[in-house]
């Protein structure tokens, strides 16, 4: 593989995130169980059917809530796979993740295992570091129009990398907050939906019947202005990691007219073992050598690929 292409490989990743729907979310540090008000003798009391069945879709959601898991880092060599078009590339490489600090994505030429360049999204700034010719961007979410556009924000992206249901503009899910969900409980299909609108922002989670965990979400994200963007998360092969249980296969399908070009594009993360090691730097520190270039100018050159 020319190592040209792994810089492409890098910057579709950035298309795929940047592409997202913005939203804020926080976990939830300890679950709280909503019970159903029960009678002296441990009965519910008489209700009408309405009232039951919500108190039902509030259990359902509270359930989805308290999968999100506990450990504040998340570490793992991947296998990393993208399609667009009639490409596909796969790649090795690594993700390391803090909590509410830094989502990091590093990339390597395959047989040398050398670094060919990283994304790495912190709560103020997006930087995307191409290791071959010495070059990076590196701007806020809000001074750069294609993500600003997009209504992207780092909560966003942490709440699809952690498998994890969020509410926009919040960063605690309150038992409240959970009555802000349309629930749909599906006793025969294997999963039940939760849904939510904002503005121009829609998001559907689909979550098992049996286990709660979250096996897919759908956001769309619709402006007359930039276009439209879908995005769709899928989440396979759950492993323990601490008491609760991650996806060690994520899959994101985008597609946006939010370009001059539609694009579509297909991005696995296969992670080959899930640890919560703590000592790495959340922050890529780069030499004088490296040149900064325009993050729109890389953004344009990336949509013309």
């Amino acid at each position: 593989m020319k190592k040209n292409r792994l810089i492409k490989v890098v910057l579709l990743i950035a298309t795929i995130v940047v592409s997202s729907c913005g939203t804020k979310k926080h976990l939830v540090k300890e679950p709280t169980v909503v019970q159903p008000t029960t009678a002296p003798s441990g009965q519910v009391k008489p209700t009408d059917t309405k009232s039951m069945e919500e108190v039902r879709k509030q259990q359902f959601a509270q359930r989805v809530l308290d999968n999100a898991v506990y450990v504040e880092n998340i570490t793992s060599k991947i296998d990393f796979t993208i399609n667009s078009g009639s490409k596909k590339i796969e790649v090795s490489g690594k993700i390391q993740m803090r909590r509410d600090d830094v989502i990091r994505i590093q990339l390597s030429v395959p047989i040398l295992g050398m670094e060919a360049g990283r994304l790495e999204f912190t709560k103020d700034y997006v930087m995307i570091v191409d290791r071959i010719h010495t070059e990076y961007v590196k701007g806020d979410y809000n001074k750069v129009d294609f993500l600003k556009n997009n209504g992207l924000d780092f909560y966003s992206l942490q709440a699809l990398f952690w498998n994890q249901l969020f509410l926009p503009g919040e960063k605690t899910i309150t038992k409240d907050k959970l009555k802000a969900f349309d629930i749909t409980l599906n006793n025969d299909p294997k999963n039940s939906t939760l849904s939510l609108k904002r503005d121009r922002l829609s998001y559907v989670w689909q979550a098992d019947n049996s286990s709660a965990l979250i096996k897919q979400v759908d956001a769309q994200y619709s402006s007359q202005q930039s276009g439209n963007t879908k995005l769709q998360c899928t989440y396979g092969d759950f492993r323990p990691l601490g008491v609760k249980q991650f996806p060690a296969d994520i899959t994101l399908d985008m597609n946006t007219s939010a370009t001059k070009k539609a694009k579509q594009i297909k991005m696995n993360i296969r992670m080959k073992s899930l640890n919560t090691d703590s000592k790495w730097d959340a922050r890529t520190t780069l030499s004088k050598k490296y040149k900064e270039v325009s993050a729109e100018d890389v953004l344009n050159r990336l949509m013309n690929l």
